[in-house]
């Protein structure tokens, strides 16, 4: 089983994803597989300067989710926190794009089953339970 740490960025209603270079037409959150010893927030802050040139400054536990690779062919344990950071996305070598979505979107073409399936359902309901 592949593990996961997911970044949930959001502003303005809206969720910024990635493509990696070797997937471009594929978008997943940013993030990445803790290094040996990390905790999750290590690796994801590691894994946001990383690839974005991000700053972490805080996270909230959004969930854990266990769904299957967004090409299916493995199953993933991915633990997604919604996080602030400082600074605007500048993308790596690795990072070939980035955009940010609405968090309202039913639009799945595209997006990695950690967004469609995972985070994207779980910011919507806390959206819900926030503005009763």
């Amino acid at each position: 089983m592949i593990q996961k740490i997911g970044a949930a960025i959001v502003k303005d209603h809206q969720l910024l994803v990635v493509s990696k270079k070797k997937f471009p037409d594929h978008y997943i959150l940013p993030g990445g597989k803790p290094k040996e010893g990390e905790t999750d927030l290590e690796a994801l802050a590691r894994e946001l300067k990383e690839e974005l040139q991000l700053e972490l400054v805080s996270s909230t536990l959004l969930g854990n989710f266990e769904t299957t690779s967004m090409f299916g062919k493995e199953s993933m344990f991915l633990t997604v926190y919604v996080v602030k950071v400082r600074g605007e996305p500048v993308p790596n070598n690795e990072i070939g794009a980035y955009k940010w979505i609405p968090i309202e979107t039913q639009e799945a073409e595209n997006l990695g089953t950690g967004i469609t399936k995972c985070t994207l359902p779980a910011l919507r309901e806390v959206i819900r339970v926030c503005t009763q």
